[in-house]
């Protein structure tokens, strides 16, 4: 999924009206209270009636889009009538879509406190509900999600029909990997009336994690016809071309994204359709791109050789890079490309090149992996491990992470250690879902499926293998008649009880 790479798919709604019959419920008792009487009257009518001209100019700003000067005349509101809870609750609001979270909190705090004063009703549930949905706004922002959740379901809690809690309960399901549940708060999000493209891409994002790809491309169509710039829908609906096999239609998806935003990940998508298209001059100069802008992206360094082997040009590539190491030994950079290049012909040389390229440039993780990934090709798998375990305690960040985690799982997988092995790639798949990755999803879910099987975990085996072949192109024909072969057996050893959990 694009969840890593793209703003939060939950838009701050403004919410430019005041709260009608509560408001003037709540306005009302506020106006006879003993503080308000205790002021001249004349006084107090006139800082009332300024502190309502003032919310008013801070609404037309707000909707204008101009969020600072909506802020501003908030407060100037509030210092004249400190307990006017709708400009506190709308300044919290574009707190929020200026992305100052911690005063967002402080002004939703506030609303919370002053509205404690009134008798529960039900205007004041419906308030409360759009505070809550606030708090989960702010809680997706701060990547929290499980404060996310608890504060989209206590929304529901409060109004089922909160269109707003069901679209970001959704989200948050989404990320998650609860698919089932995010197909359905999505579907109710639309039901309450949310016409929204974003309302329509979280419900088609949903059922394409669920294998449901004809349901989804109806609902990312449906998004994009709201808004055909609404890149979740065009880069999600590419994903979905490529499980399907409608190549042209996902690099045109991409295309169109990419002329919205000049993404690398995208771009990094774009050029691997191209490769599944065997179509190899349009790939390379899009990987060349990516390197330019990220040097260092592994990614890009072990497509752009492969692509290049694969399309002929690998040996002038390689002289290329052989040139001009003679001229700078010294670039680490230089050396790793070339070890790419190397490594899926050459693993010896591509071994020599890595770490030469460690040795010059130590503060670069990816060296070192390039190093390990060099010992699994050559199989020396224990030296990889022992090396990965010691990079991925550093931390290595996004595709770093990625890459070192993939070969630590093949590496133990290899050494039959497939408890751990196990354990490795599921966060190697973790990682691909969120990318949105079912290529190599695919394969990753073959490899748990295995290594559950071994352990003896059949029900666990069962699943992934049954979720593999849900994502399963033609490419994994092999695996596919294998474990088509192996279903049977293990779904009878399910059913006699075999089969535990081995220690």
């Amino acid at each position: 999924m694009y969840f890593a790479v793209r703003p939060s798919l939950m838009v701050v709604t403004l919410c430019l009206t005041c709260l009608s019959a509560s408001a003037q419920q709540i306005e009302r008792q506020k106006n006879s209270s003993a503080e308000v009487k205790s002021r001249s009257k004349s006084e107090g009518e006139e800082r009332v009636k300024k502190a309502e001209e003032l919310f008013e100019s801070g609404q037309s700003a707000h909707q204008s889009g101009n969020l600072v000067k909506a802020v501003e005349l908030y407060a100037e509101a509030l210092k004249l009538d400190p307990e006017l809870w709708q400009a506190e609750f709308q300044r919290g609001i574009a707190w929020v879509s200026l992305n100052k979270l911690a005063e967002a909190k402080a002004s939703i705090d506030r609303v919370i406190d002053q509205l404690r004063q009134f008798p529960d009703s039900n205007d004041l549930r419906l308030v409360s509900s759009r505070i809550q949905v606030t708090l989960g706004q702010i809680a997706v922002a701060e990547d929290n999600s499980v404060e996310a959740e608890k504060a989209f379901r206590r929304a529901l809690e409060l109004n089922p029909q909160s269109t707003r809690a069901h679209a970001g309960l959704a989200e948050i399901l989404l990320k998650a990997g609860k698919t089932a549940e995010a197909v359905t708060e999505a579907k109710a999000a639309i039901a309450t009336g949310d016409d929204s493209d974003t309302a329509y891409s979280l419900l088609g994002a949903a059922q394409a994690q669920n294998g449901k790809y004809d349901d989804a491309l109806l609902n990312f169509n449906e998004a994009l016809k709201r808004d055909p710039k609404s890149l979740f829908a065009l880069r999600y609906r590419a994903d979905v071309f490529i499980a399907k096999g409608r190549l042209t239609e996902a690099i045109a998806d991409f295309r169109s994204a990419l002329a919205i935003e000049p993404h690398d990940q995208t771009k990094l998508k774009l050029a691997s359709v191209y490769v599944q298209a065997k179509r190899y001059s349009e790939a390379i100069p899009v990987y060349q791109e990516v390197l330019k802008s990220d040097p260092s992206n592994a990614e890009a360094l072990a497509a752009l050789a492969a692509v290049m082997i694969e399309s002929g040009k690998g040996g002038e590539a390689i002289a290329q890079l052989e040139s001009l190491i003679k001229a700078n030994p010294s670039r680490a950079d230089l050396r790793a490309q070339l070890a790419e290049l190397y490594l899926p012909t050459q693993p010896e040389k591509a071994l020599e090149q890595y770490s030469a390229a460690s040795k010059l440039d130590p503060s670069k993780p990816g060296h070192q992996i390039g190093v390990a990934s060099a010992l699994v090709k050559l199989r020396r798998f224990q030296e990889a491990v022992v090396l990965l375990q010691k990079v991925i305690a550093q931390n290595p960040k996004d595709d770093l992470a990625y890459f070192a985690h993939t070969n630590l799982a093949v590496a133990l997988f290899e050494l039959d250690d497939f408890q751990n092995a196990a354990r490795e790639f599921i966060r190697v798949l973790d990682y691909q879902r969120n990318r949105g990755d079912q290529k190599r999803a695919a394969v990753t879910l073959y490899f748990i499926g295995i290594c559950f099987d071994k352990l003896g975990d059949y029900e666990q085996a069962l699943k992934a293998y049954e979720q593999f072949l849900g994502f399963a192109s033609t490419d994994n024909q092999l695996e596919i008649d294998k474990v088509k072969l192996r279903l049977p057996s293990l779904q009878r050893q399910i059913k006699e009880g075999k089969g535990k959990r081995k220690q």
